[in-house]
């Protein structure tokens, strides 16, 4: 099984986590393989790196192509909220960096058959493991009340016509349950108000639904940790984000763990005893060049962020 993803931003991850000879590394997200490839590179002849995804056509297609590496590359499927006992099981360590890419494949999008692009007319799924979830993106669309689908529409997507979507969905189902991705996208293009820029009305919708069913903002939160945790001093982390909402978890993440006191200013004496935990790489997130998002137009919307344990 072989991969057409293209992974972005390659070079920024490997200035970030800068991989040396046999120094061990941890993508959380391998996907199609391409950033673990690039850092196996790096990391001969002892160098090994453990790939973890939930999804088990992504693991198929990483051990392919990450298969010349031999058993420098060790691949799991599992969800990156395993991290800290799939990392102490293994003994897999010293760590000197963390990948977490958050983006969808383009391996998903095109034929996973589970709904995740509003291109294609697939059964509305969207679970990255269906072997241990039983929500799907059909159940929440014909099932959930309508006040719930305006929260995850807001909270995960900045949806700014979350009521306008919601109540069209409600009325929708009372007529006929959803079924496919292509009766959700019809639904959003006939009442969605259109986006500047080249955005498709159905986007934030799909992203909703997405991040609900598989528990990304609270899965998100709890890996940040445990990498924090896992990580030596020096060890780095390198984040990449493909919208608004996860970015910004990411960044206040990184500013709170790089705070010392976190008391409000008018308590004059700390209380909270927070301490310095990373120091920050980038103070801005780092974007595509324009040679790449020519060369992968998926990658325009992409965000790097990196910080190093102290």
């Amino acid at each position: 099984m072989t991969t057409t993803h293209e992974p972005v931003l390659v070079k920024e991850v490997i200035n970030c986590l800068n991989p040396k000879a046999n120094q061990n590394f941890i993508d959380c997200t391998v996907g199609g393989g391409g950033h673990a490839e690039a850092i196996l590179n790096l990391t001969g002849p002892a160098g090994k790196l453990l790939g973890l995804d939930w999804d088990g056509a992504a693991i198929a297609r990483a051990s392919e192509r990450l298969r010349p590496f031999g058993g420098r590359a060790e691949l799991a499927r599992a969800s990156y909220t395993q991290l800290k006992q799939i990392v102490y099981d293994k003994k897999f360590l010293p760590i000197s960096g963390v990948l977490l890419d958050l983006g969808l494949s383009s391996d998903q999008l095109k034929d996973s058959g589970r709904g995740f692009s509003f291109q294609v007319n697939e059964p509305l799924d969207m679970r990255y493991c269906p072997e241990e979830n039983d929500v799907t993106a059909a159940r929440i669309l014909n099932e959930w009340p309508e006040e719930k689908l305006i929260e995850i529409l807001k909270n995960n997507a900045d949806e700014r016509q979350a009521k306008k979507i919601a109540r069209a969905i409600a009325d929708y189902r009372q007529k006929k349950r959803f079924a496919t991705t292509l009766e959700l996208v019809s639904l959003i293009m006939r009442i969605a108000a259109p986006r500047k820029g080249k955005i498709h009305p159905a986007t934030k919708t799909f992203q909703a639904l997405r991040m609900t069913i598989n528990n990304e903002i609270e899965n998100i939160s709890s890996v940040l940790k445990d990498i924090v945790e896992i990580l030596p001093s020096t060890g780095r982390i390198a984040v990449i984000t493909f919208h608004s909402v996860e970015d910004r978890l990411v960044k206040e993440f990184f500013k709170q763990e790089s705070s010392g006191c976190l008391c409000p200013p008018e308590i004059p004496v700390c209380r909270c005893q927070h301490q310095k935990k990373i120091k920050i790489i980038n103070k801005k997130a780092i974007a595509p060049t324009a040679a790449e998002i020519e060369r992968n137009f998926r990658s325009r919307s992409a965000k790097l962020r990196a910080a190093e344990k102290l």
